[in-house]
């Protein structure tokens, strides 16, 4: 960070808050739960904040770093040669491009790994009209990406409005989900297109409100997890496929009809699903399943390895196929969700992360003990948004907790995952509420109704 820092971040700190400003004063009246946007963002620019100073002072190098080195390569290719920047933009990465940059450029990290490179290609531009300031940078990245954080609260809200407050805190004031997914970061983009993803799905197929634009939207968060982090969609799309499977049914009123209609939904719809992730796995490359599991081994048994310092954890071998992996679903899926925790932090970041951990494991528990496992399987039915949530949250955490043994790649990995789960378990929670109130009026009702009866029995 230099000066030019301490000058510019001041100022668009200042623009991104009129115009957040402008924006909650023109929705508010109509629309409440604005009064969160500006809270919410403004714990997301502290998060982007906190990213460039702990990768700076504390880790003294990094990925935010690399990316934004690349950023500045870039810029600086652009004005000795425009013609090679905008090829390069196209996703032209031929040796003579590269050979392009020199010693007064920079050169660009990431080059030879084109999906990490896309970022570079997306904060390049934000970079720019930063004026290739780091901290300008971070905090209009964050702030662009903040919309799509935005539109996963607005759904969320419209559906269950007096939720907004614990809505809140799931998906804007988690501290790991504020401060990895708000830096200068692969996740940062990711997570916020998640978001968009499941906007955008919703307005199109279960709302079917304004398609084309809403369609739109969702082919670019498509494009944008396909071109950064491939292997998120086979999380996003079974829960997809299940909400708009559930909702179809929903809108059948006739319960004949509906169990008779339900057996070949699911069938079709799950058919539909494997043949999609078989034919994205051709077309991904490196990312189709096979690859994919085969990957997760390598990359476990190598991160379990002593010279990563101890930060990191085994979860045992397994093979590079679907019955071995599901072998260690719940190992995994505590991993993903609940580690590290508070006796396996050797470090500031783990302790904060840790603390972070124990509070939402509490919160688990506490959850399981109020609905019992009964309750949770019938409660999980009362809306779809919730399935879709609670399956992409599972299948989230598990890819990560079963491929990541590594504390301080696993607290930034899983973010997506966390205010899903959260949100879900917020959800069950109320329709649990929903249930034993309805249960409490439906006896007070019987019980005047006993009285009223007896009473006209005695008064005949």
């Amino acid at each position: 960070m230099s000066l030019l820092d301490l000058i510019l971040s001041p100022v668009f700190l200042l623009l991104i808050y009129l115009s957040s400003r402008y924006q909650v004063n023109k929705h508010i009246n109509d629309k409440p739960y604005y009064k969160y946007y500006i809270p919410g963002l403004l714990i997301k620019l502290f998060g982007g904040f906190c990213v460039c100073l702990i990768y700076t002072f504390y880790y003294k190098g990094g990925d935010t770093i690399n990316f934004y080195q690349s950023d500045l390569a870039m810029i600086n290719l652009l004005n000795k040669s425009p013609r090679t920047f905008i090829s390069i933009m196209g996703g032209d990465f031929s040796s003579e491009n590269y050979l392009m940059f020199d010693n007064d450029t920079g050169y660009p990290l990431y080059w030879f790994d084109h999906h990490t490179f896309f970022v570079v290609r997306i904060t390049a531009l934000i970079c720019l009209f930063g004026l290739k300031s780091y901290l300008a940078t971070t905090l209009l990245l964050t702030w662009f990406c903040f919309s799509g954080i935005w539109r996963l609260f607005s759904l969320f809200c419209k559906l269950f409005p007096s939720l907004q407050r614990q809505l809140a805190i799931a998906i804007f004031y988690v501290p790991s989900v504020a401060f990895w997914g708000s830096g200068l970061l692969k996740d940062t983009i990711t997570l916020s297109a998640i978001c968009w993803f499941t906007y955008c799905f919703y307005k199109c197929f279960i709302k079917r409100e304004s398609f084309l634009w809403n369609f739109t939207y969702l082919i670019i968060s498509t494009y944008l997890i396909l071109s950064i982090k491939a292997y998120i969609l086979y999380s996003l799309l079974p829960g997809a496929f299940l909400w708009i499977t559930f909702s179809s049914l929903g809108n059948i009123e006739n319960k004949i009809i509906r169990g008779f209609v339900a057996p070949f939904l699911l069938l079709g719809g799950s058919l539909s699903v494997f043949l999609l992730l078989q034919q994205l796995s051709t077309d991904m490359g490196k990312f189709n399943i096979n690859s994919i599991l085969e990957r997760a081994v390598i990359t476990q048994q190598d991160l379990v390895k002593d010279y990563y310092g101890g930060t990191t954890f085994d979860i045992g071998k397994f093979e590079p196929n679907i019955p071995s992996m599901l072998a260690k679903a719940p190992i995994a899926l505590i991993s993903g969700f609940f580690r590290p925790f508070l006796w396996e932090s050797n470090n500031p970041v783990m302790v904060f992360s840790a603390i972070e951990n124990t509070v939402i494991i509490a919160f688990t528990i506490m959850t399981i003990l109020k609905l019992k496992i009964f309750n949770f399987i019938t409660l999980l039915k009362k809306d779809p948004i919730l399935i879709y949530s609670f399956s992409f949250a599972f299948c989230f955490a598990f890819s990560v907790g079963l491929s990541t043994p590594n504390f301080g790649s696993l607290v930034r990995y899983r973010i997506p995952a966390i205010p899903f789960f959260l949100c879900s378990l917020i959800l069950l929670r109320y329709f649990y509420d929903q249930k034993i109130k309805n249960q409490v009026m439906k006896e007070e009702i019987e019980e005047g109704d006993r009285l009223a009866s007896k009473e006209r029995f005695l008064i005949t």
